[in-house]
């Protein structure tokens, strides 16, 4: 998240109130399975994804789908090397937004964070 403000993300969408789902360490349960956790997790106004898996803007988005209020928003830290080390970063993160809007999420900003996070971007959007 700080390499995103230093690069840029002028307006963060987590505000003093704001119910956040953090995917990230330290959890209580697999990401990757959000029914898990869905007993104990309530409706929430953004997601945060900080994980690095192989299939990061899937498993966000099956949070999303889960936990996301009508119109809230999501910020997804892509690790393009979690992904795969062999291709193109920049083919990662459009390929990662595209799971996105595929699923029925706007995407509104992929924000690279090189220098502060090599290989590394911030894909912010809403529902």
């Amino acid at each position: 998240m700080a390499a995103a403000i230093l690069k840029g993300l002028s307006e963060v969408p987590i505000k003093p109130g704001s119910k956040v789902l953090y995917l990230g360490a330290p959890v209580f349960e697999d990401a990757r399975f959000p029914v898990r956790y869905r007993s104990i997790v309530p409706e929430v106004d953004t997601v945060y994804s900080d994980i690095a898996q192989p299939d990061q803007a899937r498993i966000i988005a099956d949070n999303l789908d889960m936990f996301l209020c009508g119109s809230g928003d999501f910020l997804l830290c892509v690790k393009a090397r979690s992904i795969d080390v062999t291709r193109e970063p920049q083919q990662i993160f459009m390929e990662e937004a595209r799971v996105l809007e595929v699923r029925g999420y706007k995407v509104a900003k992929i924000l690279p964070l090189d220098p502060y996070e090599m290989d590394h971007c911030m894909i912010i959007g809403t529902r």
